[in-house]
């Protein structure tokens, strides 16, 4: 499991590349968490929320031997992420519980909740700033 992850928003990939553990005080627009995989996390809620097949995220700081990466988060999941409904939200969480459990991860249902509205938060303040959604873990 990684040991931390952050979804952030950021004017482009110069900064984003410059995020990680060390620089957790940036002042960006942020949601910090652990609990799941999310690159993992943001196919299955392509998948739940978009309704197609997830695209693979793009890749912004490639993962090398210490397991840290940054990935931005797929344009047509952000633009669902931002006109989703609270309630729809809390559905494609539940949902996604159970699509974690079949990969025998355990996301707990508030960690999921939570992640999915908090992100969903940050993709309507990257839509109005015209940035883009990124995240980083290790």
């Amino acid at each position: 499991m990684p040991i931390a992850v952050e979804f952030f928003v950021a004017p482009d990939d110069g900064v984003a590349s410059e995020m990680g553990p060390r620089h957790r005080h940036h002042g960006l627009p942020a949601f910090a968490c652990t609990d799941f995989y999310p690159d993992d996390a943001v196919g299955d809620w392509e998948v739940l929320l978009v309704g197609a097949a997830a695209t693979e995220p793009r890749v912004v700081v490639p993962m090398k031997n210490d397991g840290f990466t940054v990935f931005e988060l797929p344009e047509r999941l952000c633009s669902t992420l931002a006109q989703a409904s609270r309630s729809r939200l809390v559905a494609a969480a539940g949902a996604w519980v159970g699509l974690a459990t079949m990969k025998d991860e355990r996301v707990p249902v508030e960690a999921a909740v939570e992640a999915l509205t908090e992100v969903a938060d940050l993709a309507r303040t990257a839509a109005g700033l015209r940035h883009p959604l990124y995240c980083w873990y290790f």
